[in-house]
């Protein structure tokens, strides 16, 4: 049966020019177009939605390395693009017939990555994270243990602020010039 697909998408907050050529050969190659347009526009820009309909479920078939798509795709975003700030993730998809969730990764390039470079979330279809039973399990023990639990923390809600703000500051400044 092998791989299938799912759908991907790439919120880019931020982009500097400089690394816009390189980010958006790296979209194109991938198969992302501009969200709702059909196709990739000719220049990226900041606070918008890139989607990619095919992107694969597990390892990259075509890259033979046996490494996640997901995480192939985020150490590029890091590379071509370390100074943007972006959330990528991928719908929930199938492999070999089973459910597997979605996977997002957060980028601030005063933060870095969240949750890691080889690690991501899992999320729903969305990109909203889900949390396991055994994570919130894990929580409350912690909490009824007396440790302070940092919800915030596991989530990347410092990254999703950031990044969020970077993105209104640049739609803001935009309007004013």
């Amino acid at each position: 049966m092998g791989n299938e697909t799912r759908r991907a998408y790439l919120h880019l907050a931020t982009c500097p020019a400089d690394e816009q050529l390189q980010l958006h050969a790296l979209l194109t190659d991938r198969a992302f177009r501009e969200a709702p347009a059909p196709s990739m526009p000719p220049q990226l820009r900041d606070d918008s939605l890139y989607t990619c309909d095919t992107f694969p479920v597990g390892t990259d078939e075509a890259g033979d390395s046996g490494e996640f798509a997901h995480t192939i795709m985020v150490r590029s975003l890091m590379e071509r693009a370390p100074r943007a700030s972006w959330r990528f993730w991928s719908g929930i998809g199938y492999a070999d017939g089973i459910q597997v969730m979605g996977e997002l990764n957060l980028h601030h390039p005063t933060l870095g990555p969240f949750p890691g470079l080889h690690d991501s979330l899992a999320c729903d279809e969305d990109g909203r994270v889900w949390l396991s039973v055994t994570t919130v399990e894990g929580l409350l023990q912690r909490s009824t243990a007396g440790e302070a639990v940092d919800l915030a923390a596991v989530t990347g809600r410092q990254w999703e602020l950031l990044i969020s703000q970077a993105a209104q500051a640049r739609t803001a400044r935009r309007l004013h010039t």
